[in-house]
């Protein structure tokens, strides 16, 4: 004869299952947390310390092609176009785009950061990047804005390097390399890309060129 199950026996018998229970969900979401990918980027923000690696790399692209002297020579890649309205303007800049503005693949074949920048991050992260250059003058004149690739987001980190140009450097156009910066500013002087900011001082203008990296 089966004995009839207790109040005692049945209740037991619930909080035991309902203890089992509690452990397969907390094995489920246990698992759950172990299968997921934990990146970088995830939560939208990149890890500090691996910002600050690529910062830093970032510096020393601007530090290799300063180095190098292409750094200058990037700012003063002018040329004179002799038309019916005279203007000095970027050489090879990207037909269609603003004043000083190249297309990335342009921007990278011609100079050695452009090179730098699109090796290491372009191809290597599949990144995007702006390189702008911000010189001192009396106006509050928009940056000369050699590549815009649209508005940085959140993630982005910036790096720069300071240029100081002098009046009796030469532009390194291919076209116009016997000129210097003085003559063309004195024979252009609302056309130059770049301002003399002291026609009485041996220099020309200080140069921020600011990369941003997204």
């Amino acid at each position: 004869m089966r004995r009839r199950q207790s109040r005692s026996d049945r209740g037991q018998a619930y909080t035991l299952e309902g203890f089992i229970g509690s452990m397969a969900v907390l094995l489920a979401v246990l698992l759950a947390m172990q299968a997921v990918v934990i990146t970088p980027t995830t939560g939208g923000t990149i890890d500090r310390s691996i910002q600050a690696q690529q910062q830093q790399e970032l510096q020393d692209s601007l530090v290799v092609a300063d180095a190098e002297g292409n750094l200058s020579a990037m700012v003063r890649h002018w040329e004179i176009n002799e038309s019916t309205a005279p203007s000095v303007t970027f050489e090879n800049e990207s037909l269609g785009l603003p004043q000083g503005t190249y297309e990335p693949s342009a921007f990278e074949e011609r100079f050695l950061l452009g090179e730098i920048l699109g090796e290491r991050f372009a191809e290597g992260d599949g990144r995007n990047y702006n390189v702008e250059l911000h010189h001192q003058n009396e106006s509050d004149d928009e940056p000369v804005k050699l590549v815009y690739q649209g508005q940085p987001d959140t993630n982005a980190f910036t790096a720069s390097k300071i240029v100081t140009l002098y009046d009796d450097q030469h532009l390194t156009g291919d076209e116009s390399t016997s000129e210097t910066l003085g003559e063309v500013y004195e024979g252009y002087p609302d056309e130059s890309p770049i301002p003399n900011v002291d026609d009485d001082q041996t220099i020309y203008n200080v140069v921020e060129v600011r990369v941003v990296v997204w």
